[in-house]
């Protein structure tokens, strides 16, 4: 669903013809054109401006209970995000088609502003954690998502921070900053360009244990090096004994949960809905 360091010349094809459809997830879940939205919650405020939250919640939802959420972990800052997107992850129908899928399988799902990925993660994740009455949203029962280059920051949270909220994650074709990982300059020179940030993995053997993630690969990725960093990274994870999951999509492409409309994918995203569900019981 994201963010690629290559040039899509099916876009600019696409715009000589008609607008193209705009991009959701593969997947539906009954209710989910049902589900209610609070949006522009102002999570982080400053002296002149706000970063704003989106919280999707479950159809007929009726705020007298706490709920678990999903958080979907962003490390494009806002003006990487309109760069490489166009949009705000946050409004884009990728993310929100997403947010629909969660809140109408129950859970809450969250969206956010982001200018500083790493500090604005924990300052979002502070601001729920001081208004879990008002959001009705369980602070023990809380998980992530991140895909592609969003993922380093939420990797970096949850191995880095023994402290970390998140009781399960979801990582979809992501890229792994590992302390071996030896492209990782060339994925600093591409986030300069792009916009999004590169926190690195602590050492392997100080990683957070207590975080169950489910990876999944795509098998027809063309972005380059995202299967040598997933190899480094599962590596290390296995030396450690990290709570994986690792599932491969083999005809899967990067985005595969947008632009690989097949049964395989609905069945990963499936999987991964049953994943955040077990978990966050």
């Amino acid at each position: 669903m994201l963010i690629v360091p290559v040039n899509i010349k099916v876009s600019a094809q696409q715009s000589i013809q008609n607008k193209p459809k705009e991009s959701v997830v593969a997947y539906e879940v009954e209710g989910m054109n049902d589900v209610i939205v609070k949006k522009d919650i102002p999570y982080l405020k400053s002296s002149d401006s706000a970063l704003k939250m989106d919280i999707y919640y479950p159809p007929r939802f009726d705020f007298k209970r706490k709920i678990p959420a999903i958080v979907f972990v962003f490390g494009y800052t806002n003006e990487g995000q309109l760069k490489t997107a166009k949009h705000q992850l946050r409004t884009w129908s990728p993310y929100t088609s997403w947010c629909r899928v969660v809140a109408a399988s129950e859970m809450a799902a969250i969206v956010y502003e982001t200018i500083n990925p790493e500090n604005d993660l924990k300052s979002l994740i502070q601001y729920i954690n001081s208004n879990t009455d008002n959001l009705n949203i369980d602070v023990n029962r809380m998980g992530a998502y991140s895909c592609s280059a969003n993922t380093p920051t939420e990797m970096a949270y949850i191995l880095n921070d023994p402290d970390c909220i998140f009781k399960c994650a979801v990582v979809y074709y992501g890229v792994f900053l590992t302390k071996g990982f030896k492209h990782i300059t060339t994925i600093d020179t591409l986030s300069q360009n792009m916009g999004f940030v590169t926190p690195r993995l602590s050492e392997s053997a100080s990683w957070n244990k207590k975080v169950p993630i489910m990876i999944v690969h795509a098998g027809k990725d063309f972005v380059p090096h995202t299967n040598e960093s997933l190899t480094s990274f599962v590596n290390e994870a296995i030396v450690q004994n990290i709570p994986i999951t690792l599932m491969i999509h083999s005809d899967g492409v990067h985005a595969f949960d947008i632009n690989t409309d097949n049964e395989s994918t609905r069945q990963i995203i499936k999987n991964t809905l049953e994943f955040w569900k077990f978990y966050l019981e």
